[in-house]
């Protein structure tokens, strides 16, 4: 019993390798995109705080020439269990986006401590808008968004010894790209004109001028586009024109 307890642990704890890490970046093709002094960062801490970037537990982002090291709420929250010290929490939201006081309040409780840690988040101070003012896509989950920001910061004060000094979450920081997309509407092609269908006697006199190789009266259009290319023609009609067109 208490041995698989041991090797869940340790597979929950398992650490990544330098080279893992490099590789990672590679696969993200910002080995290149990086600095080596922001290379060696995110390496260093990635491996003091046993962050994984296979399970997503850190990410490195590049916008120009600033580099921002970012992890997930959920690390916070998974790092805060390992501790055994976490007793239950729970994060709300009150207020609204259209009165201007919506928040999200965090209360987690310890094992050991005998009150509540509360902490609040509000939304004004985080939402993160264009260069316009607009709301970012993202945001447009006000709720969703400032809980996890709540998340963020409370489990890291709180847990201070364990997630002290660990990334902030991209919901904390500024949003780097703030620049609205215009979207250029793409019009759709026009339907093409539905082709002839032409009595037996009008076909004859059609297949008559392919032969001839003779245009269309009043028009530069020939007999056999004619016929090809505007008339609904059968098989076999296909197949006697393309025969009478001459060569």
């Amino acid at each position: 019993m208490s041995t698989e307890i041991v090797k869940a642990t340790t597979a929950e704890v398992s650490t990544v390798t330098e080279q893992e890490l490099i590789g990672h970046l590679e696969n993200l093709g910002l080995v290149n995109k990086l600095t080596a002094g922001e290379k060696s960062t995110f390496i260093a801490i990635a491996k003091a705080f046993n962050l994984n970037p296979f399970k997503r537990e850190i990410h490195v982002s590049k916008y120009g020439d600033k580099a921002s090291i970012i992890t997930g709420y959920e690390v916070y929250i998974k790092r805060a269990e390992r501790t055994g010290l976490l007793d239950g929490w729970e994060c709300v939201t009150t207020g609204s986006v259209a009165q201007g006081n919506l928040k999200a309040t965090l209360t987690i409780y310890r094992k050991d401590r005998n009150r509540p840690f509360i902490w609040e988040a509000d939304y004004n101070e985080f939402v993160q808008k264009t260069s316009s003012g607009s709301v970012t896509q993202f945001w447009q989950k006000a709720s969703f968004m400032i809980k996890k920001v709540a998340i963020s910061q409370g489990f890291r004060l709180c847990f201070s010894d364990e997630l002290g000094g660990m990334p902030y979450t991209k919901e904390e920081m500024p949003e780097q790209s703030t620049e609205d997309v215009t979207y250029t509407p793409v019009e759709a092609p026009k339907p093409l004109p539905a082709k002839k269908k032409l009595t037996e006697a009008k076909y004859q006199q059609a297949l008559s001028g392919v032969k001839n190789g003779a245009m269309l009266p009043n028009s530069d259009v020939s007999f056999y586009t004619f016929l090809t290319k505007q008339c609904e023609l059968t098989p076999g009609q296909l197949d006697e024109v393309n025969a009478a067109h001459p060569l």
